[in-house]
């Protein structure tokens, strides 16, 4: 008997040594994305973040659209820039360009990239785009807020407010013309007052994803707005 429950005690241990050993916390996530740079003073900045390996690798960037997916490293959950290839990822201050957390459980995202004010350290700000289809779905759009001010959104049948620093969902609109198009208008707050920023037609299609970016230019104190059309068939 005292055999039997030494025996029951020894796998005990060993099963509470294995189940603590099984589920380590993550120290890195790999995350697939896709980037969008909007800064006209520095069209060209050369940006570098971990790679799939955890090596700084150059960041991919395009004057127009979304870029080619590429893999990257984000230690303790967060996406780290540089703007050096030789940078030490251990002491990022000299280096680092911007950070931003990924939520867990985000494998695929859209990493949008704005100049954060002019004597701000580091000197970009993230916002981050769930790039999943079953959380972005085709034929919605989003609306990346990435001013310190309200806005809003009226695409179709909807009508939606973006608090500063967010980014709000767009149901797929409906009410289209023969074109598949609808009247999108967008408003800024002027004192407590909603006052048209921009007005547009928008297509709008189970075939597209529609993104729009606000953002701030220096020195101009409306924001502005740039459209980005995702026709991406599968990730």
């Amino acid at each position: 008997m005292i055999v039997i429950k030494h025996l029951i005690r020894s796998v005990l241990a060993g099963a509470m040594v294995v189940t603590a050993s099984a589920a380590p916390p993550e120290a890195s996530a790999k995350v697939r994305i896709r980037a969008v740079l909007h800064d006209p003073m520095k069209p060209f900045v050369e940006m570098y973040v971990q790679g799939a390996t955890g090596n700084l690798i150059r960041l991919n960037l395009a004057m127009e659209g979304l870029t080619k997916p590429q893999i990257v490293t984000c230690p303790k959950g967060t996406l780290q820039m540089y703007s050096s290839s030789t940078a030490d990822p251990a002491k990022p201050l000299a280096n680092l360009l911007a950070s931003v957390a990924v939520p867990a459980g985000v494998k695929q995202a859209i990493i949008f990239i704005v100049p954060a004010g002019e004597k701000d350290k580091p000197p970009y700000k993230l916002m981050v785009l769930n790039d999943a289809f079953d959380a972005f779905g085709k034929g919605e759009s989003r609306v990346i807020n990435m001013t310190s001010m309200p806005l809003a959104i009226m695409a179709g049948e909807h009508s939606k407010e973006i608090a500063p620093a967010s980014i709000v969902t767009v149901p797929r609109v409906t009410k289209v013309n023969a074109m598949n198009q609808a009247q999108t208008i967008f408003y800024h707050k002027v004192d407590k007052d909603w006052v048209v920023l921009s007005e547009r037609p928008m297509q709008y299609t189970n075939t597209l994803r529609n993104i729009f970016l606000m953002y701030l230019m220096p020195n101009v104190a409306e924001p502005q707005i740039r459209t980005l059309i995702d026709t991406s068939t599968g990730q």
